[in-house]
């Protein structure tokens, strides 16, 4: 579903909000971290930020059920353990972060720098190159049984230095264990993404559509230009802008229809073309 969130702006547009849905669905708006097992302590921030970047989208909560008086390095719990924590933390879905490590690349190269006078000189520099990736465990709670498994991936870099040190290797493991944790999230949360769309001005009725725009009347604006294109249906200005209102009430196929006349009946309009591609595009990433 769309939030039909309309602007009408100085040039004519309609703006609505998108939502776009999680690569995976976990069945749940109500999951629970119950472990989380890494061959380096970095699995501590990939788990932080993974909780508060789901957390933070408002659409999935997400607690954290984890022993802190374990360590971390280990094996998967048992079903039997798995089975305790039901009942001690209930929640729709458990996730287990498994298997969570990361690897170093150093880099080394020729770069440059400024001396003490102001001067820029030359300098060898070494550089570090940082990958994170775990994998996440779906599971269900009253069984104990892992329904699916996702992977998630992140990279960071240190800075360009003329010697490393034990704090810029750090650097760089930390930002790929954030962006790692960043991904899982985004992987499982529905994304909010805010579409804007110029409308063509030259259609027929296009004042009377603008102002049911103005007041959130889609349908009503939908059903106006419907109308209107039995009288002129070649008129490739009044199909653009009928796409552009199919597209806000998620009739993708009533929009693609509308775009696809619009470039047929005026091949020369730029603005057509680019807006059915951007509309191709934009459809590619649900």
């Amino acid at each position: 579903m769309l939030a039909l969130l309309v602007v009408l702006l100085a040039a004519p547009r309609i703006a609505f909000t998108r939502s776009l849905p999680p690569r995976h669905d976990i069945g749940s708006d109500h999951a629970a971290v119950i472990y989380a097992i890494g061959d380096n302590d970095k699995v501590t921030t990939f788990v932080e930020v993974f909780l508060t970047q789901t957390n933070r989208s408002g659409l999935l909560q997400v607690d954290d059920a984890l022993d802190r008086s374990r360590h971390f390095f280990g094996e998967r719990p048992s079903e039997t353990m798995i089975r305790k924590i039901n009942r001690e933390h209930p929640a729709g879905v458990y996730l287990g972060i498994h298997r969570f490590t990361c690897i170093g690349q150093p880099h080394e190269g020729e770069g440059s720098t400024y001396d003490s006078t102001g001067t820029r000189v030359k300098q060898h520099q070494v550089w570090l190159d940082a990958t994170c990736h775990a994998r996440i465990d779906v599971i269900e709670p009253s069984t104990a049984k892992r329904l699916f498994s996702f992977e998630a991936k992140g990279e960071g870099t240190s800075p360009r230095v003329a010697e490393m040190t034990a704090e810029e290797r750090a650097i760089a493991f930390e930002q790929a264990a954030r962006y790692a944790a960043i991904d899982a999230s985004e992987s499982i949360t529905a994304r909010q993404i805010r579409e804007s769309i110029e409308l063509d001005e030259t259609a027929p009725s296009f004042d009377r559509g603008a102002a049911m725009i103005d007041a959130g009347r889609f349908p009503a604006v939908r059903a106006l230009w419907e109308g209107e294109l039995k009288a002129n249906p070649a008129s490739a200005a009044l199909h653009f802008d009928l796409a552009a209102v199919c597209e806000a009430l998620d009739d993708n196929d009533c929009a693609a229809e509308h775009y696809r006349e619009a470039t047929r009946i005026a091949p020369a309009d730029g603005r057509y073309r680019v807006a059915f591609d951007q509309f191709r595009k934009r459809t590619l990433r649900r």
